[in-house]
């Protein structure tokens, strides 16, 4: 069945690395806000809107409608944005129904400590943008994990990466 894989955890839990993954390994095509800004960036010069809020707001609008019709298209889609509150998730979810897809939730589960620790390393490595002081306390802050009632896969990182995607999703 089609499927819309939302990813979910904390900033710097590994998301966009186990997106990626996951998309390579199933070649399926993936979805990303971090992604998205930059390209529309390179086409338009500028994310339209007049301010930090308008502009996240045309990124994700432009992730939605992506993700609708890849999933109308028939293709399962991995979603690299925003799986970090409820009402996010249930967004996504309501798109998989439009679509008449499925949705499952992969969450990495990964706590504060560690992923505390994977930001200061990247302060120094600058291996990906940097999330402001602002924006990673209210991201600690505000993050939901999975609820019982979400279909979720687990992802821990101390377990092989390619061996789990071919547990998880065979």
């Amino acid at each position: 069945m089609v499927t819309l894989y939302i990813m979910s955890g904390l900033p710097f839990s590994g998301k966009s690395t186990l997106s990626r993954k996951i998309s390579e390994q199933l070649k399926l095509p993936r979805i990303s806000f971090d992604e998205a800004w930059l390209e529309v960036e390179q086409k338009e010069g500028v994310v339209p809107g007049v301010n930090d809020v308008e502009q996240w707001m045309y990124i994700n609008k432009t992730c939605e409608e992506r993700a609708l019709q890849l999933l109308r298209d028939g293709h399962s889609v991995v979603y690299d944005n925003l799986g970090s509150e409820y009402k996010h998730r249930e967004k996504m979810r309501n798109i998989a129904n439009e679509a008449e897809a499925s949705s499952k939730i992969v969450y990495l589960d990964v706590g504060k400590k560690e992923v505390n620790r994977r930001r200061e390393i990247n302060l120094s490595s600058k291996e990906r943008h940097q999330v402001s002081d602002e924006n990673f306390d209210k991201a600690l802050k505000t993050f939901e994990p999975p609820r019982e009632n979400e279909i979720t896969i687990i992802y821990n990182p101390l377990q092989d990466m390619e061996a789990w995607i071919d547990t998880e999703f065979s």
